[in-house]
C-alpha cells in the first residue's frame, strides 16, 4: 500500500455522518447519537462541538445538536443535547428546536407523526411538523419576567426586562438598533447575569411588527434567534407595546419568525422555516 492509500484509509476510518440544517440562517450540525463512539462521554461532545463549529477548519456552525432517545420523559419520541458553538450547554435554542424537530420527521424518528415533543433541559418540547418548511414550536410560558431592570456601562445605559424561555435574555428597546448592537458583547457578561445572557435589541415597528438583532450567549450575533423572538415579544406585551393573542412577526436579519402569546393555552408558540442546507462525513 502506498503512503498516499495508508493516509486516505486513515482518513476514512472514522468519518461520522453528520446533516447541516439553519432555521433562518442560524445554523446547526445535527448528528445522531448512534453515530457517536460508544465510550463518548459530555467533555468528547464539548470537543467535537468546537471543531466541527469552526467555520475555517472544519464544517462551521452556530451549534452543534445530537439527537439521542428520551432519557426521563414518557411523552417525547426523541431527546436533544444542544451546544452553543463555543461548547456551552444551552437550555434551549428556539431555532435549534425547530431543525432537530424537521430532522427528527425527515427520518422517520417520530413514527411519522407530524405533530411530537422534543425531551430538553427546558422540558418537553412539542411540535408541529407543517407546509412549505414551517415548523410549529409550542415553548411553553415564559419561565420568568422581570421588567424595569438596569445595567449600566462606561457609556451606555441599558434599560431591559428579563425573560426566561428556559434560557435567559435581557430585552432592550430603542429606536435604532444599530447604533447599540455593539453593546451586546459587555451585556453578556455582566454581573448582572451570573449565567451569561442573551442579548436581545428591538424596535417596536407596529404593535404586531418588531425588528429584532439578537447577540447570542456563546455564540455572537447570529441570523435568528427563536427563544430571543419570544423573549421579545414577551417583553413587548408586558410594555404594552403588543398584545397577547395576536400574531406578532419578528423580523430578524436572516427572515421573519411569528410569535403569538396564547392566552388559552397561557403558552407562546413560534413558527418560521427549518431547512437541510447538505449532509455528509466528518472526519472525526
Amino acid at each position: 500500500m502506498s503512503l498516499a492509500e495508508e493516509k486516505h484509509k486513515q482518513a476514512t476510518t472514522y468519518l461520522m455522518p453528520f446533516e447541516k440544517y439553519h432555521g433562518l440562517g442560524n445554523d446547526f450540525v445535527i448528528v445522531n447519537s448512534s453515530h457517536l463512539p460508544d465510550n463518548c462521554n459530555q467533555d468528547y461532545e464539548i470537543d467535537l462541538c468546537k471543531k466541527i463549529c469552526d467555520r475555517h477548519r472544519a464544517i462551521g456552525a452556530d451549534g452543534l445538536i445530537i439527537i439521542d432517545s428520551p432519557k426521563s420523559s414518557s411523552t417525547a419520541v426523541r431527546s436533544w443535547r444542544y451546544y452553543n458553538s463555543d461548547g456551552s450547554i444551552a437550555q434551549m435554542c428556539g431555532n435549534g428546536i425547530r431543525c432537530a424537530a424537521k430532522y427528527i420527521y425527515e427520518h422517520g424518528l417520530s413514527h411519522e407523526e407530524t405533530v411530537f415533543a422534543i425531551e430538553t433541559l427546558a422540558g418537553d418540547i412539542q411540535v408541529e411538523i407543517l407546509d412549505d418548511e414551517l415548523i410549529k414550536a409550542n415553548m411553553g410560558a415564559a419561565r420568568e419576567i422581570i421588567t424595569k431592570q438596569f445595567l449600566s456601562l462606561d457609556d451606555f445605559n441599558f434599560d431591559y426586562t428579563f425573560v426566561s424561555m428556559g434560557n435567559p435574555h435581557a430585552v432592550g428597546f430603542f429606536e435604532d438598533i444599530n447604533s447599540v448592537k455593539n453593546y451586546g458583547p459587555q451585556i453578556e457578561v455582566h454581573n448582572n447575569f451570573p449565567q451569561k445572557t442573551n442579548v436581545e435589541f428591538a424596535k417596536i415597528i407596529n404593535s404586531n411588527e418588531i425588528d429584532l438583532i439578537v447577540w447570542e450567549r456563546g455564540c455572537g450575533f447570529t441570523e435568528a434567534c427563536g427563544t430571543g423572538a419570544c423573549a421579545t415579544v414577551v417583553a413587548a406585551i408586558v410594555q404594552n407595546y403588543s398584545q397577547k393573542d395576536s400574531d406578532i412577526t419578528v423580523h430578524l436579519p436572516g427572515g421573519d419568525l411569528v410569535i403569538r402569546w396564547d392566552t388559552v393555552a397561557e403558552t407562546i408558540f413560534m413558527t418560521g422555516k427549518a431547512e437541510m442546507s447538505f449532509l455528509g462525513y466528518y472526519n472525526n
